[in-house]
């Protein structure tokens, strides 16, 4: 005769009870990391282990920040380290060159606009009478920094360094769809000047930083700065159309944030490194890149588009989805 095994029952309801309990656990931990990370309020913060938002730093509270190392400088603005209240360690922004005053104010006033965002520096902030504001630190620095950084945490796939390669065609897309309108990103003549704008943060992302040159594109397009702009990394409207003739600002054509579409290609291949999994792994972003190299900017996708595409990409490859949980690392 059957005789139901009652302790075997009883073991199993309890270790399904604490499977539930565990994964209870864990989902009200997420939800508290998911709060805790909540956008502060525009003209608050919140930084490191804070667990309330802060009225942005004023003046009377940046008068008594001492000054650290220097982590880069510009035309525009030196940035050097700092600390907040003797324990946070926080960027102190102060204008390099008062020719570019109208600049240096241009990228705070952008800051101050978008507020809190996941694709930009977090504003923490400022003193006008003095030139000066304050951003969240990041210790990796910039994203030229990216090899060596992966280098140094024996990362060797290709799937966080395409990650790479998604953040920074999503902050492109931000840019050209921002609250403040269609922005351009001027400051990006070169690879290496382009990297520059960008931090890497704790998690391996990319975020923003420089702001300053990130001019409004209206219905006439705009024109990056004041000079003939050269080099096989721009795109092929942004260079003088004249040739042998002198270029004149006032005759060059305008363009549009199309410009920064061209650009995508050479990033993502320096994000993906030379590795073999590389090389074969450009085959896929290959389609991708060709329609980024459109010499007719209408031609070229748009950024959303283009992330769209990446996003897909990264699914079926590495059959993920790109935005699982990043833990800090």
């Amino acid at each position: 005769m059957y005789e139901p095994d009652y302790a075997g029952c009883e073991a199993e309801i309890v270790q399904n009870v604490l499977l539930e309990l565990q994964f209870l656990i864990n989902f009200l931990h997420f939800i508290e990391l998911v709060i805790s990370k909540e956008a502060c309020d525009s003209g608050f913060f919140r930084i490191g282990d804070m667990k309330e938002c802060h009225p942005w730093i004023t003046c009377s509270d940046i008068k008594d920040m001492a000054i650290g190392d220097l982590l880069g400088f510009g035309a525009v603005k030196q940035i050097y380290q700092s600390s907040w209240r003797n324990q946070a360690a926080v960027a102190y922004v102060y204008i390099n060159n008062r020719d570019y005053l109208e600049d240096f104010k241009a990228g705070l006033d952008f800051l101050k606009g978008i507020g809190a965002s996941r694709f930009l520096i977090q504003l923490l902030g400022f003193c006008e009478e003095a030139h000066v504001y304050i951003t969240e630190y990041h210790s990796l620095g910039n994203a030229l920094n990216m090899h060596k950084v992966f280098s140094e945490r024996n990362i060797v796939g290709l799937k966080e360094r395409f990650h790479l390669c998604i953040d920074y065609v999503s902050i492109l897309d931000f840019l050209h769809n921002s609250p403040l309108g269609t922005r351009v990103m001027c400051d990006s003549n070169t690879l290496n000047k382009t990297l520059e704008q960008y931090l890497i943060t704790s998690s391996l992302s990319l975020i923003l930083n420089d702001v300053d040159a990130l001019p409004q594109v209206g219905r006439e397009g705009i024109i990056c700065g004041h000079r003939e702009i050269r080099g096989d990394f721009v795109a092929p409207e942004q260079k003088w159309p004249y040739d042998g003739e002198k270029f004149t600002e006032g005759r060059m054509p305008p363009y549009s944030e199309k410009v920064d579409i061209w650009k995508i290609p050479a990033v993502c291949n320096h994000f993906l490194g030379k590795s073999e999994e590389a090389r074969i792994f450009r085959y896929h972003v290959f389609p991708t890149h060709k329609k980024c190299r459109e010499k007719r900017p209408q031609a070229r996708p748009s950024a959303r588009e283009v992330l769209q595409l990446y996003e897909d990409l990264f699914q079926g490859y590495f059959n993920e989805s790109p935005y699982g949980t990043k833990e800090e690392l």
